[in-house]
This record gives C-alpha cells, structure tokens and sequence, in this order.
C-alpha cells in the first residue's frame, strides 16, 4: 500500500511539474512574440517619424545656407549696379574696381572682374587668366545670371575658394561678369559646427561627390564618396549619387556596431552642392530599446508569477484525486466491497470525476446484484441443458430413417422434369427467330421517324435563328438612327468648342502684348534704379523680379498659343472625321434595311419547308404505331415462352437442389448424431462452470 501511494506521488508531481513547464513557455512564447511585434511596429513608427523629423531639419539647415549665399550674391551689388560698369569701358571698371579694393567685404578673399576673354581686374592688384573657369563659361560665355562654382585652388591664394558670380548687364547683354572669392571655410563653418543629438552631424558634396564639408576634417576636398568611399562602407555611394543628381531622400548606410545610420539629404539651390545631415542609429531607435526592455522584464515577472499562481492553484485541484485513488484501491483489494462511495462536493471538473466514480460504483453493484440473484437460474438450466442433449439424441435417429426413403421418390422427379424441358425449348427457338424479324423492321421504321424529327427540329431552329437576326437588325437599325442623332449633337458641341479657342487665342494675344509692355516698364525701372545708386539698389531687385516675371508670362504665352494651335488644327480634323462618320451611319442604316428584307423571305421559305415536313412525320408515326403492336405481341408471346422455360428451369434446380439438400440432410444427421453426444458431455462441464462463477460472485459484497 506504502509503495503505491509513493508511485501515485510521484506521477502527481510528474504532472504538477509538466502541467508548470508548459503553462511557462507557452506564456514566455506568447511574451515573445509580443515583445517582437511591439519592437518592431515601435521601430518603424520611431523610423518613420525620425525619417520626416530630420528631413525638415535638413530642409531647415538647406535655406540657412542657401540664405548665406543670397548673402554672398548681395554684397556684389555695389560692383554689379556700379555706374561705371554702364559705359562699357572694360579697362576703367578694372581700374576703378582696383581702386576701391578698401571696400570689400570680409567675407571675400578678393573681387574679380572678368572681361568677354576671360582676364579679370582683381581688387588685391592683381590680374587672371580664367578663361578655362567653369564661372567664367557658364556667366560670360553662356550668359547666365549668376553662378556658383564647385570649390577649387585659387589661383591667387592656393587655398580652396568658392567662386560667387554676377554678370554685369548692359542694355541687357551680358559686358562682364563680377565674381567674388569665398574661402571653403567660411561656406562651411556653419556645417562642421551641425551638432544635435549625441553623434549626429551633416556634411556637403559637390557636383562630383567629392567631399565639401565634413566632421572629419582628412576628408575636406579628398574623399570622394562616389570614386573612393571607405571600406566597409560601400552603401554610400548610392546616397552621393541620388544627391549629386540633384535628389530630396533618405537612406540608410552601415554605421558602427552592425547598425544602420539614416542619412537624409536635399540639394543647395542655386548651388551644385547637396547637404546631408547623418544620424547615429542608437539615437534613433533609443526609445525601442527601452521599450523592448521594459517588454521583456514585464513578461518575465508575468512568468513567474503566473506559474507560482497556477502551482497553487494546480496543488489544490489535485488534492481530491488523492481521495479518488483510494477509493479505487478499497474496490480493487481486500473484500471488494461495492457499497463504497466518495463523499466529495466540487463543482468542477473534479468533481464530475468523483461523481461518475460514484455513478459507476452504483451500476457495478446493481450489475453484481443481478448476476447473483440469476445464478441459481443458471443451475436449473444447465440441468435442462443436459436432458434436452438425450432426448435431441434420439430424434435424430429417427430422422434418419425417413431422409433415405424419401431419397428414392426425388429421383424418380429429376427424370420427368428434364424430358419437358427438351420440349419447351425447341418451342422457344421458334419465338426467338419470329421476334428477331420484328425487331428488324421495327428499328428501320424508328430511323426513318427519327430523322425526319431532326430535320424538322433544324428547320425549327432556323425559324427561331432568324426571328432573332430580325429582331437584331430591326434593334441595330434603331441604334443606328440614334446614332446619327448623337453624332449631330457631337458635330455641335466640336463646333462650340471650336469658337471658344478661337477665343482664347485672342486673349492669349493681349496677355502677350501686357507682357511684352511689362517687360519694357522693368528695363525703364532698371534703368533708373541703376542712376539712383545705393539708393536705387531695393527697388533693383524688384524691377530685376518684374522682368523675370514679365520674360516668364511670354514665354508662356507663346506656348499657350503654340498648344491653341495645335488644338485647332485638332478640332479640324476631328470636324471632318465626324462627317465621314455621319456619312458611315447613313450607309450602315440603308445596308441594314436591305438584310432585313432577306430574313424575311428566308424566314417565309424555312415554314414551308416545316409543314411538308410535319407531314411526312405523321405518316410515319402510324407506321410506327402499327409495327409496335406487332413487335408487342411477339414480345408478349416470348415473355411467357421465357416465364415457361424459367418456371421448368427452376423446377429442375428445385429437383436437384432437393436431392442435393437430402444427401446433406443425411450427412448432417449423421454429423448431428455424433454431435448429440459431444453436446451431452458438454453440458456437463457447463454445469461444472456455472458453480464456479457462483463461488466467484459471492465474493462482492452488494
């Protein structure tokens, strides 16, 4: 008893810890995956909020510098408007531009003017060949506003300068072209002293990746990104590309530690040059950190605590068990008393368990109680048994005795019944050949009647086929008239809209001929902003403005009336292509009337031919109907000549089945005699048996 109870204990606590483990890592399954899909929608809202935060903030630094630079193009107004430069005496403005070298600004190195030939005058004394200059090309030759070069060796210095252009108009051609000189550093200082954040920082490329600005200063005008980035960092070069193209992104490239920085980048305006700002991945994915480690220390605590919980809880349910157990055991040894029962009152799972313990108890009892009250009727039959075994004993012998004679009768049968069936089958031959005939004309009449049926159902079909094409052409006719309709209304409407461009042409013209007079009042402005000096300058700015404006309205205007153009001859040709296609209705309408009138007369031909056709069928209905009747009679005559042969058939296999069943009669009467006395000491036994089992179920105690 001690052994059982130390095994059943063990497999409670086998279950306890089996019930623990898996209730523990279905849970910290369950926190996992929680963990990693809160991580990553975190990570990539936290991605996409910093991606647009840092976008603006490049978007912010971009007009900063972009504002330096107007600065830098402003500070050349006093040598652009100078009157000097509108006498066209290239020498003197030189002279004049040395002269007033104490003037210039801090920021510029020197001032450069530059003739058609590319030799400047420069405010330090000094005089340049810079015709091979981008500046000089792009400014003097090519006849732009203003340029900003890529940073390049001075000539002058040997430091690296940038170059700020303006042409100097006169009469609005370009005479020479004022360039002043910035050193790198001073474009870049505001980038290299970029710091938010723990590690974030920006950096400028020019037009050919090489370069401009950056926090290591080894890479100032020396590392390309594009040509030469640094191993292990490859992934930059797609990046300078978008930028040198000119593009507004962001990516990501390998930082420190296997981690991905985000670099978000837009181009200088009015510039070659693309600022970036790069920011450290931990700076940006920070907040997932710590929210994945609260995740996880959350879901280990929630871990265990559920399992002390479920411990608990588990160790309390199983106490009841220990109850069941026993009962179980006071069933299963000692007297086996089947009036045992668990008083146990849960409403759980448990509990239904120790009630149907209960239950089956109950009904074992009742089982037990039965078979002891039916164990003396038991006694009594098996006492039966084995007087019934003598008496079946002697019947059997007697049986015997009347299966031989009646053996002799059934052969004398056999013989009768096969000379009528000899009989009854030449008769049945002679049928056979007569309903053969039948058949065969009955077939050919059944073909004939069948396919006239088929033509008059293809004649049907026709009918029907060509109601539809009339009903069809008399529909497409209608939509054919309709048609023509619409496309009047359409004629109408091109027309309409024909007059209305031819509107719009006319005041495509006035706006040209506003632009054309806007033009000329922003000259006249220019003009006299440049005799009224430093007093002038603002109001030379917005004239400059009016005539961008004024040369903008002209040009779009001359492309207004280039598309009108193009929409009138468009219109005319769509003019014409709806009369050809009005003159097409027309047509379509007439052949359609004409395929009408043919439907009708082959819809008169198709009934005619389906009334002879009819005929035909009924003549060959009666000939079928009277070929029937014969074919039934035959028909008739050879059911009952096969019911004839059936019925002597079968009295034959009734004969031999009789003699068949009296020889096994005879064996098994034989083998029923034998049995009889193997039944007799049988029954002995079964007696012997039944106190037995008596003697067993005594034991129970109901």
């Amino acid at each position: 008893m001690t052994s059982k109870t130390e095994k059943n204990g063990k497999r409670r606590s086998s279950l306890l810890v089996v019930l623990l483990v898996s209730i523990g890592l279905t849970i910290t399954a369950l926190n996992f995956i929680q963990t990693w899909i809160v991580s990553r929608n975190a990570r990539l809202s936290v991605e996409a909020d910093s991606t647009v935060d840092y976008q603006e903030t490049v978007a912010g630094y971009a007009r900063s510098i972009e504002r330096d630079i107007l600065k830098y193009l402003g500070k050349l107004d006093f040598y652009v408007n100078a009157d000097i430069m509108q006498e066209e005496d290239f020498d003197a403005a030189g002279e004049w531009l040395q002269a007033h070298g104490h003037v210039r600004d801090a920021d510029f190195d020197y001032i450069m003017l530059i003739d058609k030939n590319g030799v400047s005058y420069n405010d330090n004394g000094s005089r340049t060949d810079v015709s091979q200059r981008d500046y000089f090309q792009e400014v003097v030759l090519n006849g732009k506003d203003f340029f900003i070069d890529n940073p390049v060796i001075s000539k002058t210095t040997g430091e690296y300068v940038t170059h700020f252009s303006r042409a100097v108009k006169v009469n609005g051609k370009t005479f020479a072209a004022v360039v002043g000189v910035v050193p790198l550093l001073n474009i870049t200082k505001e980038i290299n002293e970029i710091k938010f954040g723990t590690a974030a920082y920006g950096w400028l490329l020019t037009s050919d990746g090489t370069v401009m600005a950056h926090r290591n200063p080894d890479y100032l005008m020396q590392k390309n990104f594009i040509n030469n980035p640094t191993p292990g960092h490859e992934e930059i070069i797609e990046i300078a590309k978008r930028m040198v193209r000119g593009e507004t992104g962001s990516g990501t490239v390998a930082g420190h530690d296997a981690a991905r920085d985000l670099v978000c980048f837009q181009p200088i305006e009015g510039t070659p040059w693309s600022f970036a700002i790069s920011i450290p991945s931990d700076m940006i994915y920070d907040l997932v950190t710590k929210i994945r480690n609260q995740t996880m220390l959350c879901g280990t605590l929630t871990v265990l605590l559920t399992i002390l919980i479920a411990g608990v809880l588990i160790s309390r349910l199983l106490k009841p068990l220990n109850r069941v157990n026993e009962g179980m055991d006071a069933i299963a040894s000692g007297d086996a008393d089947l009036t045992r029962r668990i008083d146990i009152k849960l409403n759980n799972e448990i509990g239904a368990v120790v009630d149907g313990f209960n239950k089956f108890a109950s009904k074992m009892q009742t089982i037990i109680a039965d078979v002891k009250n039916s164990k003396s009727e038991l006694s009594r039959a098996g006492q039966n048994m084995s007087a019934t075994a003598q008496d079946t004993a002697a019947s059997i012998t007697e049986i015997i005795a009347n299966i031989e004679s009646m053996r002799g009768q059934i052969n004398n049968q056999v013989r009768s019944v096969n000379q009528t069936a000899s009989a009854v089958n030449e008769i049945a031959s002679n049928i056979e050949s007569l309903e053969n005939m039948i058949q065969t004309q009955s077939s050919g009449v059944t073909q004939a009647s069948a396919a006239v049926e088929q033509m008059i159902g293809n004649i049907t079909s026709v009918n029907m086929s060509v109601d539809k094409m009339a009903v069809s052409f008399k529909s497409l006719q209608s939509n054919t008239q309709s048609g023509i309709v619409k496309q009047q209304a359409v004629d109408e409407q091109i027309k309409r809209i024909e007059d209305q461009s031819t509107m719009l042409q006319e005041a495509n013209t006035a706006i040209s001929a506003i632009a054309e007079q806007t033009n000329l009042l922003a000259m006249n402005a220019a003009i006299e902003a440049a005799h009224a000096g430093e007093a002038g300058k603002g109001f030379a700015v917005v004239a400059d403005e009016i005539r961008k404006l004024s040369e903008t309205s002209s040009a779009q205007s001359k492309t207004i009336g280039e598309q009108l153009n193009g929409i009138q001859a468009s219109i005319k040709t769509v003019v014409e292509a709806s009369a050809d296609s009005s003159q097409a209705f027309g047509a379509v309408s007439q052949q359609i009337s004409d395929t009408d009138q043919l439907v009708t007369q082959i819809k008169s031909a198709m009934e005619e031919q389906q009334q002879g056709s009819q005929q035909i069928t009924d003549a060959l209905h009666n000939m079928n109907d009277s070929t029937v009747e014969v074919r039934n009679a035959a028909a008739e005559m050879s059911e009952g000549n096969k019911m004839i042969l059936q019925e002597v058939g079968s009295l034959q296999s009734f004969t031999t089945a009789m003699q068949q069943s009296m020889d096994e009669m005879g064996v098994g009467a034989r083998k029923i005699n034998e049995t009889g006395a193997a039944l007799n000491a049988i029954s002995d036994q079964v007696g012997a048996s039944i106190v037995q089992i008596g003697n067993q179920i005594d034991q129970f105690k109901v």
